[in-house]
C-alpha cells in the first residue's frame, strides 16, 4: 500500500546559514571580478579612475558583514512567516518594511565599524568620501535584501506547493488503505459463510468427512486470520492445498485440482486468499457431478510472472447462486495494492483468470 509522506518544516537554520554564505561569497566575488577584469557597471558608477588595491582582510570582512545581513533577513522573514497570524498581504508588507529597516540600520553599523575593525580609523576620508562609501554600501546591501526577500518567497512558495502535494498524497493513501481494509474484512466473512454452509451439508452426508473438514478448515482460518497484506506464493500454495483438501472431502473424485507451478516463482508476492477465491469461484459456478466432473488447473507463466487458473465451463442451471463478491473483491484488491487488475478470459469453452505476481528479485 502507499505510505503517507511527511514534509519537513520551513528551511532550517543550517540551510539558511549555507544560503546566506553562498549569497555573500557570490556577490563579492562578482564585484571583485568586475573591478579587476573589466570596466564593470559597479566600477563605472563609483567614478573611479583606477582600480583600488585589493585587501584580503577587507574582502573577507565584507563577505562576513553581507553574510550576517543575509542571515538576519532570512531569520526575520522566517519569524514573520511562522509567527504572525495575519493575511498574506499583511505578512508580505511586514517583511518588506522590516527588511528595509534592518538593511538600513545594519548597513550603517557595518560601514561605520569597518575602519575600526581593519585598523583604519585614523585614515578617515572627508565627508564627501564618507557619503560615497555609505551610499555604495547601502546599494550593495539593498541588493542583498532584494535577493534574500525574493529567494525566501520562492522557498515559501515551493514549501507550500510541496505541502499541498504531500497532504493530497497522504489523503489518497489513507483512502486506499481504508478501502483495502474494507475489502479484506469483507472477504473473511464471505469465506466463512460458504465454509459453514459446506460443513452443514457434510454433517448430513458423512460425519467422518465433516470431522476431517473441520480440521482442514481450522488450517485455512488460521492462515486467513494472519491479516497480512501480501504473502509469498509458496505460502499461498500451502493454503490452496489445504483448501483443495476441503473441497475434495466434499466432492471426492468429481473434483480435480492440478498444480503446475514453476519453482522460480515461489518467492514472488501474491495477495492472500487469491487462489482460494478463484478455486471457490470455479466450484460455485460450475456443475460438479459423476457425469460432469470438474477439473481446475493452476499453472504459472514464468516470463510474465503470472498464475493462470482455468476450468472448463459447466454452467449450473440455477445461476442465482453467489453475488459476485469474490471475484470483484479480488480484482479491486489488486488494483489498490499494485495498480494492476486480474485478467478474465472467457471463450465460452474455458474460463480462465490470470493474476499478476509481484516480482521479488
Amino acid at each position: 500500500m502507499m505510505k503517507s509522506k511527511t514534509l519537513k518544516d520551513y528551511p532550517n537554520v543550517k540551510f539558511i546559514v549555507s544560503l546566506s554564505l553562498a549569497i555573500s561569497i557570490f556577490l563579492h566575488v562578482a564585484m571583485f571580478l568586475s573591478f579587476w577584469f573589466g570596466d564593470g557597471i559597479i566600477f563605472q558608477q563609483m567614478g573611479a579612475h583606477k582600480r583600488p588595491p585589493f585587501h584580503l582582510d577587507g574582502f573577507l570582512l565584507n563577505i562576513a558583514s553581507t553574510f550576517i545581513l543575509a542571515f538576519v533577513l532570512y531569520m526575520y522573514n522566517m519569524y514573520i512567516q511562522k509567527n504572525i497570524k495575519r493575511s498574506n498581504t499583511t505578512r508580505l508588507l511586514l517583511m518588506i518594511v522590516g527588511s528595509v529597516f534592518l538593511t538600513i540600520i545594519m548597513s550603517f553599523i557595518f560601514t561605520t565599524l569597518h575602519p575600526y575593525i581593519l585598523g583604519h580609523a585614523d585614515h578617515q576620508p572627508p565627508i564627501s568620501g564618507k557619503v560615497h562609501i555609505y551610499t555604495n554600501a547601502l546599494m550593495r546591501d539593498f541588493f542583498v535584501m532584494i535577493v534574500a526577500t525574493l529567494s525566501w518567497q520562492l522557498l515559501v512558495s515551493n514549501y507550500k506547493s510541496r505541502k499541498i502535494a504531500v497532504e493530497n498524497e497522504s489523503l489518497i493513501a489513507e483512502n486506499l488503505m481504508t478501502r483495502y481494509d474494507v475489502l479484506k474484512n469483507q472477504m473473511n466473512p464471505h469465506f466463512l459463510f460458504n465454509s459453514l454452509n459446506t460443513l452443514q451439508s457434510l454433517i448430513d452426508i458423512d460425519k467422518e468427512k465433516a470431522k476431517d473438514y473441520v480440521q482442514e478448515l481450522s488450517k485455512v482460518l488460521r492462515y486467513s486470520l494472519q491479516n497480512q497484506e501480501v504473502v509469498s506464493l509458496e505460502e499461498e500454495l500451502r493454503l490452496a492445498n489445504s483448501f483443495c483438501n476441503l473441497m475434495e472431502i466434499r466432492y471426492g473424485e468429481n473434483l480435480k485440482i492440478n498444480f503446475e507451478i514453476n519453482e522460480e516463482l515461489l518467492n514472488d508476492e501474491i495477495i492472500p486468499l487469491s487462489l482460494q477465491v478463484l478455486i471457490e469461484n470455479a466450484i460455485k459456478h460450475n456443475v460438479i457431478s459423476d457425469k460432469q466432473p470438474l477439473t481446475i488447473s493452476i499453472t504459472s507463466d514464468l516470463g510474465n510472472h503470472k498464475l493462470i487458473i482455468c476450468n472448463k465451463i459447466q454452467p449450473k442451471i440455477d445461476k442465482s447462486s453467489g453475488n459476485g463478491i469474490g471475484l470483484a473483491n479480488l480484482s479491486e484488491r489488486y488494483r489498490l495494492k499494485w495498480n494492476t487488475d486480474i485478467e478474465i478470459i472467457n471463450n465460452n469453452v474455458d474460463f480462465c483468470v490470470a493474476i499478476k505476481l509481484n516480482k521479488i528479485n
